[in-house]
Parts: structure tokens; sequence; C-alpha cells
């Protein structure tokens, strides 16, 4: 009986022709990513994820590493990065809420000065007016009336005159004022005297003047 050869068993693959051949079938039914890995960044090549392990055809091939996941430290850097973020933000909200309020306390205090100032600047404009009102003509006061004299009281050259002069003439008309024009006016009336007390006799002229004699060696007085 002729001998019979046996098919030898196929020859099992090395890891490397594994590695390609699984980086074939990455390439082949793969995805090709908008980025790319780190390595495939460095090498300028295309890469293609296979989906089963989430690795890409070139690192597959040479058996690295494969940066398109994020690796757990990368995730862990990250998250302890974005809790300190957060805790600046958290402070930095709670600082500007107390800068509002310290602010509002100011404007406050502001608007309180502004009120006093605004009474008190009221109070002296109404002491002003009330002042500039009494010393005005015209103002609340009474009047003050200053009775006018008559024509012979007013014109005081005879009292300025001497009486022992010899050429200074006594005689007074008889519009004189009587004692009910000094009771008008609140002078009081008396007679003329002389130094000594004696009274000095008052006569009327024809030419209706009242004659007053002189006084040796004192002067005669209306009294007022």
């Amino acid at each position: 009986m002729p001998k019979v050869q046996k098919q030898r068993a196929p020859r099992a693959q090395t890891s490397t022709e594994q590695k390609r051949a699984r980086a074939s079938r990455a390439e082949e039914e793969g995805v090709e990513m908008d980025f790319r890995c780190k390595r495939c960044e460095e090498k300028k090549i295309r890469c293609f994820v296979e989906t089963s392990s989430g690795r890409c055809a070139g690192c597959i091939s040479v058996g690295a590493e494969c940066s398109l996941f994020v690796s757990e430290k990368e995730w862990e850097e990250i998250q302890v990065e974005q809790e300190r973020i957060e805790l600046e933000l958290a402070l930095a909200e709670e600082a500007a809420a107390r800068a509002r309020r310290e602010l509002l306390e100011v404007k406050n205090r502001k608007r309180a000065f502004a009120r006093r100032d605004l009474a008190i600047i009221a109070v002296q404009d109404r002491a002003k007016e009330q002042a500039e009102g009494s010393s005005a003509p015209g103002g609340t006061g009474p009047p003050v009336v200053e009775p006018p004299l008559s024509e012979p009281l007013a014109d005081s050259g005879w009292l300025q005159a001497d009486p022992l002069d010899s050429s200074f003439d006594y005689s007074f008309p008889l519009s004189l004022p009587v004692e009910s024009d000094y009771s008008a006016l609140g002078l009081t009336f008396a007679s003329p005297v002389v130094s000594g007390g004696n009274h000095v006799p008052v006569t009327c002229s024809s030419s209706d003047f009242l004659q007053v004699p002189k006084c040796c060696g004192s002067r005669a007085i209306l009294a007022t």
C-alpha cells in the first residue's frame, strides 16, 4: 500500500505576525479618528482605532501603549485640577458677595450723611430768611415814628445865642407850641426860669411876639 502523506499543521504565528495581522484588521475594519494618539501624532500617520480594544492599528502593530483612551493618571490629575478651581471660584464668589454687602453699607452711610447735611442747610436757610426779614425796612416790628418839631424849635439858632449879647433878639412868634403841644410830643412844659429858680415874666408885644426880658448874669431856660 502506498504511504499516505500527512498534512502538516499550520505554523503558529509569532507574536509580531499576530500584531501585524491584528493591525491590518484594525485598518480594514476600524474607524479612522479625527484626532490621533501621541505615537501617531509623532509619526504623522493615520490613526485607526480597534473598537474592541480601543487601541489604534499603529500602536497594536508595535505593541505600544495607545493613548487614544485617556489614562487613569490623567483622569485623576484633571479631576484634582477641577476641584481646585471650583474651590477657588467658591471663595471668590464669597469674597465678591462680602464686598457687595460692604458697598451697600457704605452707600447707606453716604445717603445718611447727605440727608443730615441737607437738614442743616435747610435750618440755616430758614434762620437767614428770618434774620433778613426782621432787619429789612417795613418788617414785622413796629415802625419808629419821630415826632416833627415845630418850626421855632427846629431852628435852634436862638438856643445857641448868648443872652448877654445886646444884639440878640429875644422875641418869639406867637405860634410857639403851648403846653398841649409839648404833651403830645411827650415833653414837659415849663415856663422859663433863671438859674436862681425865679420865673421870668414873658409879655406879648403889639407885634404879636413874646417878649423875654434879658436876665442879668444868667440865661433864660426852657424846660424840656
